[in-house]
């Protein structure tokens, strides 16, 4: 890390010397001197601060960069199913990167003007996996999360999937405050920690917390007692696969999967990893935590019916 170098990366990502003063936390009147040597032998600490500024802007680029390719990838192919793995595949191939976990793939033939830390590809070359740091680095992002390490990007959510969201968790809301009840429901997006690696951070539509002592600043750390989620075309394979997986492994006591394309929803509950129970939209579901008092009809809460 030299000052050189330090130049370079602000020049790359257009930032003006006020904009990466603020970035670093740092006066504009020492990040001046820095950038145009007038201070000539700046702390390590200080520069330590700059370069770490400059590579949570890299990253949020970088990630927003891969954001768009997903947003043209589904705007291009209407009619397929969204599979993330399948994209990656595609993603990595028109953009020539390496098996490395996304956002940190690099070019596989690299040279000094087709590998700039803040151009079109994914490069960072960390020497730690991807975990919830990440997440801190690029700021509050609802559509980022993070399962057993690999980078998860969302579609942002469509009036169907909001509407049920928003009504199923006020019908949950009200049942909770007409019981008495002390449980938590959130359901405009919470951060859930689960295993203990620190690298899966998933973000369910709707979370239900019966224990306060799993909840603070960050979010939920452990297992939430009851996780819903609404399936959209780029969500729909990994919701029923690997994110049921996890959240069953790691202890939620019921899990949700509501489809509003094809008006279905699939029930997992503890202790039965084999069996799934479906029901339609006009069907009362009932609420397996609440020993199935709670009972919800899925096309009620599309019209806002509680």
């Amino acid at each position: 890390m030299n000052i050189s170098d330090l130049k370079k990366r602000k020049k790359e990502l257009k930032l003006t010397t006020a904009e990466l003063a603020y970035l670093a936390e740092l006066p504009v009147s020492t990040v001046s001197k820095i950038m145009t040597g007038e201070t000539r032998t700046p702390s390590y600490v200080t520069i330590e601060k700059i370069d770490k500024a400059l590579t949570k802007e890299e990253m949020r680029i970088r990630i927003e960069a891969y954001k768009k390719a997903i947003e043209k990838y589904l705007s291009d192919h209407p009619d397929e199913d969204f599979d993330e793995s399948v994209f990656e595949t595609y993603y990595r191939r028109i953009n020539d990167l390496t098996d490395a976990p996304i956002p940190y793939a690099v070019k596989k033939k690299a040279t000094t003007d087709n590998n700039l830390r803040s151009g079109s590809n994914l490069a960072l070359n960390p020497s730690t996996p991807l975990n919830s740091e990440i997440l801190h680095d690029i700021g509050e992002d609802r559509s980022i999360e993070l399962l057993d390490g690999h980078l998860i990007i969302n579609e942002a959510p469509g009036v169907r999937h909001q509407l049920i969201v928003q009504n199923t968790g006020k019908i949950i809301d009200k049942y909770i405050s007409d019981h008495g009840g002390k449980c938590m429901v959130f359901n405009v997006g919470i951060n859930v920690c689960l295993g203990n690696n620190n690298d899966t951070v998933l973000i369910p539509d709707i979370a239900v917390v019966c224990n306060p002592d799993l909840l603070d600043e960050y979010g939920i750390h452990g297992a939430p007692d009851w996780v819903i989620e609404v399936v959209s075309k780029s969500t729909k394979h990994r919701d029923y696969n690997a994110k049921m997986h996890k959240y069953m492994s790691c202890g939620v006591r019921e899990y949700w999967i509501v489809d509003p394309e094809k008006e279905k929803v699939t029930v997992y509950i503890e202790g039965e990893p084999m069996l799934a129970y479906v029901y339609g939209f006009d069907d009362l579901i009932p609420v397996y935590i609440y020993d199935s008092d709670l009972k919800i009809r899925p096309s009620g809460t599309l019209l806002g019916q509680l």
